[in-house]
């Protein structure tokens, strides 16, 4: 079953409105559902920060929040611009978090997350309608497993910490494209000043057997003092076609790091 809502909500904001670097407010887009073997509910949410440009940050709060049980259930306060290429799926930023709900999630109930940027509010509403079932990874491909560690949790602004994800996978799928594309995309998930990521992006070795595991490490450098989360997004290779609802075969695993005023 291919999903239409998620492009629904794109439409409007991707194709007809004026191409702007700045100044616009980020629309949080509703994913999709799929019930784990233990009857809860994962649901995944993405967004679309409508800029060109700026790289938004709207603190986890009265302007970023999630309910019930919020206003933190994990979603980032750190939105990139919308991309430059390609259709509308592939110009958002889809499958960014999940929220895991009790068994007893009602199909009446609702998980709303609600984003107010440059004085407009969005919200993206959760709901159990069959509509945004998702199917779960083909082939039996499993996401990775990964653990992400800092040699350092608290540093000076200016200054860095070394990363480093432990990864193992179970080798799916198994064509040579998937491999070429496996790899870490190192995140700034929350926090006020900009990190800078050597290397920004890290492949999967050639070499390596992914079931024994391997590690990838990047060096982060904070330019002002606050509060960070550090994210290793690790995907196996394994990419969607646009438009389909499945559960991306990614891990995420994040680390907090304290910036102090230099």
């Amino acid at each position: 079953m291919l999903a239409a809502p998620a492009e629904a909500q794109e439409i409007d904001i991707l194709d007809t409105q004026i191409q702007y670097n700045r100044g616009q407010n980020v629309a949080p887009l509703y994913e999709g559902w799929i019930r784990n073997p233990d009857g809860t509910v994962d649901m995944w949410f993405g967004y679309l920060n409508k800029n060109y440009e700026e790289v938004l940050h709207v603190p986890v709060g009265p302007d970023n929040n999630i309910q019930p049980g919020g206003p933190d259930r994990g979603q980032p306060s750190v939105f990139i611009p919308r991309r430059r290429r390609g259709g509308a799926a592939s110009r958002r930023e889809g499958y960014v978090f999940r929220v895991r709900l009790p068994a007893d999630f009602g199909e009446d109930d609702e998980l709303i997350w609600t984003v107010t940027a440059y004085g407009k509010t969005d919200r993206a509403v959760g709901t159990l309608l069959d509509l945004y079932v998702l199917e779960g990874p083909p082939d039996g491909n499993m996401p990775p497993t990964a653990s992400l560690t800092a040699d350092r949790t608290a540093v000076a602004a200016g200054d860095s910490v070394a990363l480093t994800v432990a990864v193992s996978d179970d080798g799916l799928p198994e064509d040579e494209r998937a491999r070429e594309r496996a790899g870490v995309r190192w995140q700034r998930y929350r926090g006020p000043g900009t990190v800078t990521f050597d290397p920004p992006r890290s492949s999967f070795p050639e070499e390596s057997e992914p079931a024994l595991g391997f590690e990838l490490g990047s060096r982060a450098t904070f330019s002002e003092p606050g509060t960070y989360v550090l994210r290793a997004a690790v995907n196996d290779g394994d990419v969607n076609p646009a438009g389909w609802p499945r559960v991306p075969s990614t891990t995420f695993e994040s680390v907090i790091v304290e910036v102090r005023p230099d």
